[in-house]
């Protein structure tokens, strides 16, 4: 009897799994790129890319399945703003698609997926409400934005309610293709 209790036991503490429900952005990496297949466009493109860090862990029973981070985002975006080297403001000034799309891009040695929503507080909405672009791994996608803007960005500020996420824009420009593309 003893046996068939430590057994069952040890089988429901393995079929125990650590899910973490929700993520925080610590981080965001801008860079200019320039789109091989969309060179004739007198567009100066730009990728964001936000790092992660996965919070709110919990203990579930059979829970290996989920994705990690599904419940969204822990700390809601307030602002994103992008400011030149004069200090002006020109987040206005960044648009992606007319809707929200994801396709793949490649730097000639590895494939990268991405998504682009119509501008940067589409962007800000998305993440926030838990919509499909910003919540579980997905965050952590390439997001493509061009900038209508003579000036070249310098900073890119990420605000919460509490805290402030400062990067300097890398405007060195890396080559990507766009291999795929869906609405």
């Amino acid at each position: 009897m003893r046996k068939a209790i430590y057994i069952l036991i040890t089988i429901f503490l393995n079929s125990c799994d650590c899910h973490y429900d929700n993520f925080k952005i610590t981080g965001v990496t801008m860079q200019s790129v320039t789109l091989k297949d969309s060179t004739g466009i007198n567009k100066n493109f730009y990728m964001f890319v936000f790092n992660t860090k996965l919070c709110n862990p919990s203990i579930s029973f059979l829970g290996g399945g989920l994705e990690p981070g599904i419940k969204g985002i822990d700390g809601k975006i307030t602002d994103i703003e992008i400011y030149t080297r004069s200090g002006k403001i020109i987040s206005q000034n960044f648009r992606g698609w007319d809707m929200d799309i994801e396709g793949t891009i490649t730097d000639g040695t590895e494939e990268f997926p991405f998504l682009s929503s119509p501008n940067l507080s589409e962007l800000v909405k998305s993440i926030n409400n838990g919509d499909r672009q910003g919540r579980g791994e997905r965050i952590k996608f390439r997001r493509l934005f061009y900038s209508s803007s003579r000036e070249p960005p310098y900073l890119i500020i990420v605000s919460f309610k509490d805290k402030q996420i400062i990067s300097k824009v890398i405007n060195a420009k890396v080559d990507y293709k766009v291999i795929k593309k869906s609405p």
